[in-house]
């Protein structure tokens, strides 16, 4: 079955980031998520209150590496300054390495759960934690906040559940039409929504505070919303 973009499903297959997806990953992606390239550009903004001389930052789930190449290029004449992408797949580091244009830039093939992550002051996650095991991910922000200098930032997007089952139906309809008014027919939308199911976890938003908030973060606070998509800063 297609989901879109050239991108093929085998009948009853889960969703997979691997095999042909890397190759339409991108444009996929900005067809399907709202405000995906606003998201990119607010936190390049949000970055320069975090990065200075001697920076870590890191992204998880980095897919083709655009986002913390942008971010990269943005702080590139810093001293000393690092940038580390952790991404599971490989086709998905073999084009972010090919792409890159920033000598700080190292990408990493693990995934979150089995990266260790060194001192740091700021992380990324750019709808990626909605893909980590429910039962893992308190651990996942966990080590994200340890690994955090004090003042240091995280930036997390991802899709959510409204937490009124009334006004969750009316947001998942709004992005069907959403989707099918960027072009993919409705049995697409479809079959993209039936391999994502067991692959793609989603809590809602008060889950996803009162987790942030659990693991040690003071401060958080939505910074961009549409309907189901939401993105947080949170600071140590």
């Amino acid at each position: 079955m297609e989901v879109g973009n050239g991108i093929l499903i085998s009948d009853g297959k889960q969703w997979s980031f691997e095999n042909q997806v890397a190759d339409h990953f991108d444009e996929h992606v900005k067809l399907s998520v709202p405000l995906y390239e606003q998201g990119h550009e607010l936190i390049g903004y949000l970055s320069d209150f975090f990065l200075r001389d001697s920076s870590v930052c890191y992204e998880i789930g980095c897919s083709t590496g655009r986002l913390i190449g942008k971010i990269a290029k943005r702080h590139f004449h810093k001293s000393n300054i690092q940038f580390i992408g952790i991404e599971p797949v490989k086709e998905m580091i073999d084009i972010a390495e090919k792409e890159q244009e920033v000598s700080q830039i190292k990408f990493v093939e693990s995934s979150i759960e089995a990266a260790n992550l060194k001192p740091c002051d700021l992380v990324l996650s750019y709808y990626c934690l909605q893909f980590v095991s429910l039962s893992q991910r308190d651990e996942v922000c966990k080590k994200i906040y340890n690994a955090l200098n004090t003042g240091g930032a995280f930036i997390l997007f991802e899709k959510e559940i409204a937490d009124d089952p009334k006004i969750n139906k009316l947001i998942t309809s709004s992005y069907i039409k959403f989707k099918v008014h960027n072009g993919f027919s409705s049995e697409e939308v479809l079959s993209k929504q039936l391999s994502l199911e067991g692959v793609m976890k989603t809590n809602t938003h008060s889950e996803n505070k009162k987790m942030l908030i659990n693991v040690g973060f003071q401060h958080v606070s939505t910074i961009m919303k549409y309907g189901e998509f939401n993105g947080y800063v949170c600071i140590k």
